[in-house]
């Protein structure tokens, strides 16, 4: 058994947990602002598709990119099942070669945070400018991880999650915290249980890096952006006020 970032038991219990088609707070906001920007729009870390096939079902022309094959083949199974036929591509987005420009890059969920080094996020904003039609837009949310802070070390139990095919999954979970390079690095251990057998298991590494609202900003600056906008929760007139809030960050290209 090895340490995978989304493999198939991790992408099952995200299909169950964030499942397509639910009321998820940042579809409406992206659809009102990629709407407006009109163009060929790339969602990055696109995932399952919980936010590019409502995009898509807007009539919003969006093309998708994730590292994981488990999770694209999901993505892919969503969209053929609504008669939609979008672009995905595999590859790691610190690194992509795709062809064209995009009118704007979309980050959304805290998937950025899945970046796990500062370098490495550093050379995702530099590839999206790569990417980007002159004065292009990109999008991204940021979160602290709050909860896990508080629960460093010790060891969790999940509910069990209970899977269309009768089986059962199970989570247990122990995060350890790089105060220093500020990254939050979790150890997912899936079990999948059928009948009273085991039938599968999949160890889970997730580390979440995380940055401080003025912060994330000097780093956008830095590396080629401007007319940076900073809002809370998917709700343009809210300012962040709270550590708990999601920071929803807009940036052109310079």
């Amino acid at each position: 058994m090895t340490l995978t970032a989304y493999g198939p038991l991790c992408t099952e219990v995200y299909e169950i947990t964030k499942p397509i088609g639910q009321d998820y707070p940042d579809i409406p906001y992206y659809i009102k602002h990629l709407a407006s920007i009109g163009g060929r729009i790339l969602e990055a870390m696109v995932g399952t598709g919980r936010l590019l096939i409502p995009l898509l079902e807007a009539g919003i022309n969006v093309e998708g990119i994730d590292t994981s094959p488990d999770m694209l083949a999901a993505c892919q199974k969503h969209c053929t099942d609504r008669n939609l036929n979008p672009v995905l591509y595999q590859s790691c987005v610190e690194n992509f070669d795709i062809p064209g420009k995009f009118s704007a890059i979309v980050v959304s969920f805290g998937s950025f945070m899945l970046l796990e080094k500062r370098a490495t996020a550093v050379a995702v904003l530099q590839a999206f400018a790569r990417y980007l039609e002159p004065h292009g837009r990109i999008f991204i949310d940021l979160e602290l991880p709050i909860e896990d802070f508080k629960t460093e070390n010790i060891v969790k139990q999940s509910l069990p999650i209970n899977c269309p095919d009768g089986s059962t999954i199970l989570l247990q979970s122990t995060s350890r915290l790089n105060w220093l390079n500020q990254v939050n690095t979790t150890v997912i251990r899936y079990e999948k249980w059928k009948e009273g057998k085991l039938v599968a298991t999949e160890l889970q590494n997730l580390s979440l890096h995380w940055f401080g609202r003025d912060e994330f900003i000097m780093c956008l600056q830095k590396n080629g952006y401007k007319d940076i906008t900073v809002c809370a929760n998917y709700t343009d007139s809210l300012e962040p006020t709270s550590y708990k809030d999601t920071l929803c960050f807009s940036a052109v290209l310079a």
